[in-house]
């Protein structure tokens, strides 16, 4: 942005002399002109259409010889000038070469032109050679875009290689970026907007959705390419380790069966990255098709996108850092200073109050209200020092975010319940920990049977909606612990945590005298 600024203050500079320039060089050619006949007819005597003829020609004359000097102080200011747009490289000699012969089709408008100034006598053989010249530089630099961009791609990276002497310093090595991507050779189009490539926007939608949607500022994702993944593979790494993988076809549609669709579409198999639903890939123009076959159709940028936001929302929690609570807390102590001051540093610190935040950034529970978070956790702080135990009172305080996120159009909350065993089994394994928490301990069987039932229950859901399981409130914390290993996505609920006007609809019962869920 700065270098934008500063080429168009310079043009705006130049054009501003250029526009005098050109006025007072009119002004001055009408005042030859006139003068030159005044001078013609009253001294010379010659008659007026001799001396309009004669001092015309000799102020055109004289005008283009006065006007050379110009001509090059110009194109020598111009040629400064946009140096600006590029003002951190050092080779002016190679600016200058990439600006002048990188554009084929300015090229060959230049070689057409010369070539056009042939029909004037005289000075045919210098115009065919000057726009010969033009014609032959155009077509090396059509060429010159026309090459594979894989091949060049390699050889950057084979320059690289070489040039040992600028590689970049070790300490750049230790480097680890929070969130990375890396793309396959086949999806560096991706990133290329030259060739419509809108991954970068789309990221940076991303972004601003998560921040709104849970109150985090996700840090910058790096995209860079990767030529040991092979031409469709993606990668995603946090702080450096690599947390999912996808593959997906170039310039092909993902149709995603959403498990009522239509037998008998033709393509290449495959499964959602996502959500490993199964799927097929097919050409653009069965788009229509596949949609009216039941099929939900998806770009590979919306399936990258898509697998990256999962990615950010099940990670979320790891991503929040200390700085960004401190810009937090910084925000909620400008306008409550004594909300802040009653919390930090005493009785809580700032590491509880982190493991606060990143415990509801875990289970998907907005810190966009942290003056509500803080609120609570002045409520409670004097008696109770457990992240675990005051997160449980910070999400009761939010019941209104909970109930809204978890409802439908209706304002009703699906949820799969507890037959009176399962309650009862979990009811008697809870016990007492440090700090006020509870942990939760069940025998292998009675385990693997509630698992399995709120397993079966969830994907048995067919509903556009969320389906949340409801537990005890003393088991909201232990709970989820086990479940997220099977059913991730599923959220762990308890009644406190929803507004008394809730309206609650059993979807399923898991029960522990079977390995599954009652319809209800």
């Amino acid at each position: 942005i700065t270098r934008e600024a500063d080429f168009y203050g310079a043009m705006d500079g130049a054009s501003k002399f250029i526009r005098g320039d050109a006025i007072a060089g009119i002004v001055i050619t009408l005042v030859n002109i006139l003068g030159g006949i005044i001078i013609g007819v009253a001294q010379e005597g010659m008659p007026l259409s001799e001396a309009a003829e004669v001092y015309t020609v000799l102020t055109i004359g004289d005008g283009l010889v006065s006007q050379i000097p110009a001509l090059i102080v110009s194109a020598a200011a111009g040629m400064l000038v946009t140096r600006v747009v590029d003002a951190d490289e050092k080779d002016l000699a190679g600016q200058f070469g990439q600006q002048l012969f990188s554009s084929p089709r300015a090229l060959a408008l230049l070689s057409v032109a010369l070539l056009g100034f042939m029909i004037m006598p005289g000075l045919r053989v210098p115009f065919a050679i000057m726009g010969s010249l033009a014609g032959i530089v155009a077509w090396q630099a059509k060429r010159a875009q026309d090459v594979d961009p894989d091949l060049l791609l390699a050889e950057d990276i084979a320059q690289n290689s070489r040039a040992a002497d600028h590689e970049p310093p070790v300490e750049m090595l230790l480097k680890v970026e929070p969130l990375a991507v890396e793309l396959g050779v086949d999806l560096i189009t991706l990133v290329d907007e030259r060739k419509g490539g809108n991954l970068v926007e789309r990221i940076q939608r991303i972004r601003r959705q998560i921040a709104q949607d849970l109150g985090m500022l996700v840090p910058p994702v790096h995209l860079r390419d990767n030529l040991r993944l092979e031409g469709g593979e993606y990668r995603v790494l946090l702080r450096g380790e690599e947390v999912a993988r996808g593959r997906v076809q170039p310039r092909q549609l993902l149709a995603i069966n959403p498990g009522d669709a239509s037998p008998g579409l033709k393509g290449m198999e495959g499964k959602d990255p996502v959500f490993g639903l199964e799927a097929l890939w097919v050409p653009e123009d069965s788009r229509l098709q596949a949609q009216t076959m039941g099929y939900t159709v998806v770009d590979v940028p919306t399936v990258v996108t898509t697998h990256l936001t999962e990615i950010i929302q099940q990670h979320g929690h790891e991503l929040f850092s200390r700085q960004q609570l401190a810009d937090i807390l910084d925000r909620v102590q400008q306008s409550n200073p004594r909300l802040v001051e009653d919390i930090i540093p005493e009785p809580l610190s700032r590491s509880v109050v982190l493991n606060v935040f990143r415990n509801l950034l875990r289970e998907s529970i907005s810190i966009r209200d942290a003056q509500t978070i803080l609120e609570a956790l002045a409520d409670h702080c004097g008696r109770v020092q457990d992240a675990d135990v005051l997160t449980e009172f910070v999400r009761q305080r939010l019941a209104r975010h909970i109930t809204h996120r978890y409802s439908d159009e209706k304002g009703t909350v699906h949820y799969i319940g507890l037959a009176p065993d399962a309650e009862q089994a979990i009811s008697n394994g809870l016990h007492g920990g440090e700090g006020g928490s509870m942990n939760l301990t069940l025998d292998p069987t009675a385990a693997r049977k509630l698992l399995t039932g709120i397993r079966d229950a969830a994907e048995g859901w067919r509903g556009s909606e969320d389906v949340v399981v409801l537990c005890p409130p003393l088991a909201r914390v232990p709970l989820p612990r086990p479940t997220e290993k099977v059913v991730p996505r599923v959220p762990i609920l308890s009644p406190a945590e929803l507004q008394p006007t809730v309206r609650l609809e059993r979807v399923a019962a898991v029960s522990l005298r079977n390995s599954g869920g009652n319809a209800a």
